[in-house]
């Protein structure tokens, strides 16, 4: 999966070595991790853009709700990492991809 927000640098670096997950390098596993990790990738590049808007004037109401977004899709990666089951990784992967679907226009 391409990185929506190449600006960000590569949506792969999770400091998790590939296939480490319990269902191998085409498992469910690493499928969640990318797509989680594209996900915080966006989030931190939206935060910094509202951040920027932000000292040039602009209302930063929504900063709030990106910081809790990507705290929240932090949190899944470190489940990730820690171990989930397979049908839970699946769970997190389909949930995540339709995610970054939304922030994306579904591209």
């Amino acid at each position: 999966m391409p990185d929506p927000r190449p600006e960000d640098g590569p949506a792969e670096n999770t400091g998790l070595p590939a296939g480490s997950g319990p269902q191998g390098p085409a498992g469910e596993w690493d499928r969640a991790v990318r797509v989680i990790t594209a996900v915080v990738a966006w989030y931190s590049s939206g935060i910094r853009d509202l951040r920027r808007a932000a000292r040039e004037g602009a209302d930063p109401a929504a900063l709030d709700v990106l910081l809790e977004a990507r705290q929240q899709a932090i949190g899944d990666l470190q489940r990730l990492k820690d171990g989930v089951d397979a049908g839970e990784a699946a769970r997190l992967a389909a949930h995540y991809t339709a995610v970054l679907g939304e922030l994306t226009g579904g591209s």
